[in-house]
């Protein structure tokens, strides 16, 4: 899962996650969900919630 969060930073919009919102996006991750702010203008990519499915 940590690879997957480790790529955001060169690929902040990948394939599969959705967009709510202009920054706020969410990638699935196996059984897991991560929540991101994404701020282009600092090359900063924030996870707030991370959250397994079904739990």
């Amino acid at each position: 899962m940590f690879d997957a969060t480790d790529a955001l930073a060169s690929d902040p919009r990948p394939p599969g996650s959705l967009s709510y919102g202009e920054n706020l996006h969410r990638l699935r991750v196996g059984r897991y969900r991560v929540w991101y702010e994404i701020k282009d203008e600092v090359v900063e990519i924030a996870v707030f919630h991370l959250d397994r499915a079904g739990a």
